[in-house]
Order: structure tokens, then C-alpha cells, then sequence
């Protein structure tokens, strides 16, 4: 296409016509403002994201997998945490009667308290449903695209890691415990010994897939972010943008 409207404009230019105007850029990817949790769920075929609390009420955006996309909305009005052994419930309410709850589990729970570089949202309940939610030790950064859900960590060590967990294959993915607390599944991709660089514009990670691939995960100061996979030089073959995604960092509970 890009091609053929380039040839255009050469042959108007010749026969003494004004260029053809430049193609519309492509509508920005609908993103949403920074979450106040994304819970990846590892028993069932959805993802939550739980909007930023505005005077105690949150929107819960629900997106289907394998298909990435966006299912239903639905606001909820939070009620008081009620903690009880180590965690704190959070219950979510409809026309004032209890509807389901969030569970958050205190960072002195856990083996390694100093790994909860984010804040350990374990499960959520929804009606007659349990969802059980991914959460990593020591994550950087955790978002998704329309095609897979992302995670950046560290290791004990607090060398840079990189998993995706592809939406297509999410059935037969299978959940797994993992060091210190981590609940996750068994992941499409793995890269390790990332590459970091922050600015004023935001963070960059750089991991090496293999001798060809390499793989960038973008988070930016405005809010945006994405994912870039090159081969063979500095130009992605492959972009998709984050829908939405949370940062860590080492004092996050």
C-alpha cells in the first residue's frame, strides 16, 4: 500500500500536480491509564484489570483469552480491608451488598519479604468464581498486549528476566509454584540476562531470544508502553502494544 501511494504521488509530481497528501497514521491502541492490579488468572481463560481507585470505586475491565479481547466492564464500590491471617480483603460491592472480594497477602507472609516488588494480589473472588492471580518475586514490570501477557523480573541475583504466556496456548498452560511465593504457569518463552536502561522518557529492557531475536519491552513516562521484536538489525518485525501493565519496585507493600 505504502508502495503504491508513493508511486502515485511521483506520477502527480510529474505531470505537474501537487503531491497526494501523506496516509493517515494508524489509530492509537485504546490503553488503560495506569491499573490498580492486573490479575492474570491461572485457573480460568480471563484476565482482570482493576482500574485505579477513584473515591472507592473501581472498574474492572474483563479480557477472554485466547482471543486478548475485551469481554465486559464492570464497576464495583470497594468496601473496607478486613485482615485476617496474613492477608487483607478487600470486599467488592454492588447496589451496597457484597458481590466478591480481592485478596491481598501481606509481604511479611512471605519467605522473602524483600522480593514484593509489587504488591501480592493473590486471588480474586467474583460471584460463584475464584480466580487464582499471577504474581512473580521481584517484578519489574507486568502487563499484556491482545496476544500475551508479559513479565520482567529479577532473580535472586537481580539479573533481568523475560516470560510471555500467549494467550493461544493459555489451555494448556499449567499453573506452577515457583520460589519464593511465586504462583505462575508454565510460560511460552523465556529470555534471560536483560539489559535496562531508564530515562526521562521511561524504561527500556533488552533481552536476547537467541542469536537472531531480540526482544524490548518499552514502558513509557506517558503512560504507554510495547513490545518489540527485531531480527537482524534495529527495525521490529513485530510490535504489539501494552493494553496495560504495572511496574515494581523493591519498597512496593
Amino acid at each position: 500500500m505504502r508502495r503504491t501511494i508513493a508511486l502515485l504521488a511521483l506520477a502527480l509530481a510529474a505531470c505537474g500536480q501537487p503531491e497526494a497528501p501523506p496516509p493517515l497514521p494508524p489509530p492509537p491502541t485504546q490503553v488503560v491509564a495506569a491499573p490498580w492490579f492486573i490479575c492474570d488468572a491461572l485457573n480460568a481463560p480471563v484476565l482482570l484489570v482493576f482500574g485505579a481507585d477513584r473515591n472507592g470505586v473501581t472498574e474492572v475491565a474483563q479480557y477472554e483469552k485466547p482471543s486478548g479481547a475485551i469481554q465486559q466492564r464492570t464497576s464495583y464500590t470497594l468496601g473496607a480491608g478486613d485482615g485476617a491471617a496474613g492477608s487483607v480483603y478487600r470486599a467488592l460491592l454492588q447496589n451496597g451488598a457484597e458481590v466478591g472480594h480481592v485478596r491481598q497477602i501481606n509481604s511479611g507472609m512471605l519467605e522473602n519479604p524483600a522480593s514484593a516488588y509489587t504488591p501480592v494480589y493473590s486471588s480474586v473472588r467474583i460471584g460463584e468464581r475464584d480466580l487464582s492471580c499471577r504474581w512473580m518475586p521481584r517484578t519489574r514490570l507486568m502487563g499484556f498486549t491482545g496476544r500475551r501477557a508479559i513479565v520482567v523480573s529479577e532473580d535472586a541475583d537481580g539479573d533481568l528476566l523475560y516470560y510471555s504466556y500467549d494467550f493461544a496456548s493459555a489451555a494448556e498452560a499449567q499453573a506452577i509454584d515457583v520460589s519464593e511465593n511465586g504462583r505462575t504457569s508454565t510460560f511460552s518463552l523465556e529470555a534471560r540476562d536483560g539489559a535496562e536502561a531508564i530515562s526521562a522518557e521511561g524504561s527500556r529492557y533488552t533481552f536476547q531470544a537467541d542469536t537472531e531475536t531480540e526482544i524490548v519491552v518499552t514502558a513509557s513516562s506517558d503512560g504507554t508502553g510495547r513490545v518489540d521484536v527485531r531480527r537482524h538489525g534495529p527495525e521490529p518485525v513485530q510490535t504489539e502494544d501494552l493494553i496495560a501493565y504495572v511496574q515494581g519496585n523493591a519498597a512496593a507493600d
